[in-house]
């Protein structure tokens, strides 16, 4: 059979001079490196039937492996929707952790070994729980999950990036002792993580011959997403590969998981490290218009660590991408849903950003206007918050000055010096007193500096009882000295600045109690919903691999995205590394677009004037003229 006809007659794909170089290249190690929207998963599912019905390998002499779910799922998916009529036999797609958990079960039958119970994935926060109690034992301090997810993401790098633990460069400075204790508990308990599976089975491959011949005796390894995958990934696809072809496909101007370990590196370096390597380029993108493919080129191009090429595209030049000032983050949300209107039921849209919490006061304004939307990522964190706890306990003590119990949970984030022993004098006196605070006054009536406290404290409570919740929300931060707790942990901030915008309007706190129910149904709601459907609400991680008619990029503020530390790195030592990925994100958030790209960026925050972030003027910068003292 003439494949290619097959292709072009039969499933009407007509392949560029590239993808056809990439289904026939029959070198021992081949990088596909491949622009935003050019075909890749078309190309390599293509190739796969290629081999197959060329007769030049079995369907079980070609492994693909991927970085994602979404990508082994879409690859297969897309293989036997054009090919499964011609190829009964099974194809193997998989992600490298599912095949490396496999491999471990292979294993485990083989040697009669029981395998360990998997921490993560079934039951969600479990990891989290345990990373929370190890480092309260360690250091005695309570962290938010911000911080716990920091830590869990060093844990995973250290594995990954296959470093001591003490030589990874933490906040925390207790992070070798945490990881140690970590790793006892697992093995304690005959538990792993999806880390560890794949430590276990790099371990296996190169430790026990048989076991690593049978898994290398396939002749095709492709794998998709080969940017995203980190060094002990690409050991473990080295040893899989070592007796046939490695076959890989990725852009290293889209490798945006450093925090995971993601190791662009290995890809850049393909020919230092195998110098009969082949380097295939597919550069035309079939998605977006000239606009957005010239000015995505211009940008990224100004990145230092890529292979070099250059996107182009046969599609219409289209409408520039537009930038939008908004006065402050509530504007910005209206001006959102303006641009959304009832576009989403003759166009897809797409709203994304850096921050996930973003995304949060955009639904109850989606919800009024009737407008479906879907969300990918999990927010059940934000519900829980402790700075959530902490609003409805500050109003619920303005209303009941009595409760103990509420006073505790509180008395120490107000800004005044409270010992312990204060809470055990209201616990001796219980039941007698209709006024903590009040009775706080006979404690330190000869204390002038405690009761400046304690007045400051009575005349804020009742400020707060009076109040509208957006009033109310000032009051604490400010008059209850809330802000500077809240300002020693992180993450806290963002969380109160997104409860405040979702308190805009509601008249009682008891309404907007009543509204994160319904924001928390509706966010759960939307999960089931297709992403095709609806107006999404992505992360800019989350939006990788889609493609929507219209994208828009919100809370573009330099200090957020780009990042504080990625600003502090790159201008202390030159080291760019964390800059560049961030680079990168903006550049896989505004190749989402086939057609529209807007980008948002509130002038203030928090009532404090802000700056656009610098990737804007960096995008526009031949088509617009920005003020002089932008960077």
């Amino acid at each position: 059979m003439d494949f290619f006809k097959y292709l072009e007659d039969d499933l009407n794909i007509s392949l560029n001079k590239q993808q056809m170089e990439a289904l026939k290249v029959s070198g021992k190690k081949v990088v596909l490196e491949a622009c935003p929207g050019s075909g890749k998963t078309t190309t390599l599912v293509s190739r796969n039937a290629y081999l197959i019905l060329s007769g030049i390998a079995e369907p079980s002499d070609i492994l693909t492996l991927s970085f994602s779910r979404a990508s082994a799922r879409d690859m297969e998916k897309r293989f036997y929707s054009l090919f499964g009529s011609l190829i009964h036999s099974p194809v193997h797609f998989s992600t490298i952790h599912s095949f490396c958990y496999g491999l471990l079960k292979y294993c485990a039958k083989k040697y009669i070994l029981h395998v360990p119970e998997l921490l993560e994935g079934k039951q969600d926060g479990r990891k989290l729980k345990i990373l929370r109690n190890i480092c309260f034992s360690t250091s005695n301090e309570y962290l938010s999950d911000d911080a716990l997810e920091e830590i869990s993401n060093g844990i995973s790098l250290v594995k990954n990036k296959l470093i001591p633990p003490q030589n990874y460069k933490s906040e925390y400075r207790d992070f070798p002792l945490i990881f140690e204790k970590y790793e006892r508990y697992k093995n304690t308990n005959n538990l792993i993580d999806f880390d560890d599976i794949l430590s276990l089975a790099y371990s296996v491959l190169k430790s026990d011959e048989s076991i690593c011949a049978g898994y290398a005796a396939r002749k095709f390894v492709h794998v998709d997403e080969a940017q995203d995958v980190s060094l002990i990934q690409h050991k473990i696809i080295e040893l899989l590969s070592k007796n046939g072809s490695l076959f890989m496909v990725g852009d290293t101007d889209q490798s945006i998981y450093g925090f995971r370990g993601a190791d662009p590196e290995y890809i850049v370096n393909i020919k230092k490290i195998y110098p009969d390597a082949k380097i295939i380029k597919l550069e035309i993108n079939y998605r977006s218009t000239g606009c957005i493919v010239e000015m995505s080129n211009n940008f990224i191009m100004r990145n230092a660590y890529r292979h070099p090429k250059r996107m182009e595209t046969f599609n219409e030049k289209g409408k520039y991408p537009e930038y939008i000032a908004v006065k402050d983050s509530k504007a910005q949300v209206s001006k959102v849903i303006k641009l959304l209107a009832d576009e989403y039921k003759k166009k897809t849209a797409a709203v994304l950003y850096r921050n996930n919490l973003s995304g949060i006061p955009l639904v109850y304004e989606l919800i009024k206007n009737g407008t479906p939307f879907y969300m990918r990522d999990n927010y059940s964190s934000f519900f829980r918050h402790p700075v959530i706890a902490d609003v409805f306990n500050f109003f619920h003590f303005s209303q009941s000055p009595e409760d103990i119990e509420c006073f505790k949970k509180i008395y120490y984030k107000m800004g005044a010096p409270f010992p312990k022993t204060c809470i055990s004098y209201l616990e001796s006196i219980d039941g007698r007193y209709r006024n903590i605070i009040i009775s706080l006054f006979d404690v330190y009536w000869k204390n002038s500096y405690m009761q400046e406290h304690l007045f400051r404290i009575k005349k804020a409570m009742k400020k707060i009882r009076r109040s509208k919740p957006s009033k109310a929300f000032e009051i604490i931060m400010n008059d209850l000295s809330y802000g500077e707790y809240i300002k020693r942990n992180a993450g806290f901030s963002t969380v109160f600045s997104t409860l405040k915008q979702l308190a805009d309007g509601a008249k009682t706190m008891p309404e907007l109690k009543k509204r994160l129910m319904i924001v928390k149904k509706e966010i759960e709601r939307s999960y089931r919903m297709s992403s095709d459907a609806a107006v999404c609400l992505l992360t800019l991680h989350g939006s990788k691999g889609l493609e929507f008619d219209k994208v828009i990029l919100i809370d573009l503020i330099d200090g957020h995205f780009p990042s504080e530390k990625s600003l502090d790195n790159a201008a202390a030592g030159g080291k760019r590394m964390l800059y560049e990925e961030e680079a990168r994100l903006f550049y896989v958030g505004v190749t989402r677009a086939r057609s529209e790209v807007y980008l948002i960026a509130p002038e203030k925050l928090d009532g404090k004037a802000v700056n656009p972030s610098r990737f804007i003027k960096r995008f526009l910068d031949p088509v617009c003229s920005f003020p002089a003292h932008w960077n």
